[in-house]
């Protein structure tokens, strides 16, 4: 899940993140393969919160396809729009990227067991995620639920692990 920006807003620059890159990268031919689904959940206008699966696990994965589609991660710093990250730290005094890991799926590394953990949104993020859609917390109560940690915790207790 995170929270984006409008995809047409560009920075006061007007360039877009992947054309601030001091380096112009380009994707390598040989690189790693490399797959995410995006879902919108709600799109007031300005930003957007979204569901985001992987396939693949590589790094910066999330940030750096989102930031490929013109929507990068409200908050970040190195792939996000500057403009926009300066005003969630004033207006809203948070410094960090809009993204959470809301259900997080491994295999065991020993029983080979499949193993599934959720956690809520943090404080800050749930605040621009309420603002963006209010009625989230009516519609989708398991992205908001602050005691999704203890029922993972009580499962794992309940099967004695």
């Amino acid at each position: 899940m995170r929270v984006v920006p409008d995809p047409h807003q560009r920075n006061s620059g007007g360039f877009a993140p992947k054309d601030r890159m001091a380096d112009n990268r380009t994707p390598s031919v040989a690189g790693r393969r490399a797959l995410s689904f995006v879902d919108t959940i709600t799109f007031d206008g300005k930003l957007s919160l979204v569901q985001v699966r992987i396939e693949t696990g590589r790094t910066h994965q999330i940030r750096v396809h989102l930031q490929d589609r013109h929507t990068p991660v409200y908050g970040d710093d190195i792939y996000g729009l500057s403009d926009w990250n300066s005003r969630l730290s004033k207006v809203h005094k948070i410094n960090r990227p809009l993204l959470h890991a809301y259900t997080l799926e491994i295999d065991h590394p020993v029983t080979g067991e499949r193993m599934k953990f959720r956690a809520p949104m943090a404080e800050d993020m749930e605040k621009i995620a309420v603002a963006i859609w209010p009625q989230g917390e009516k519609e989708r109560p398991d992205l908001f639920d602050q005691k999704a940690i203890c029922a993972i915790q009580t499962e794992v207790e309940k099967n004695g692990q």
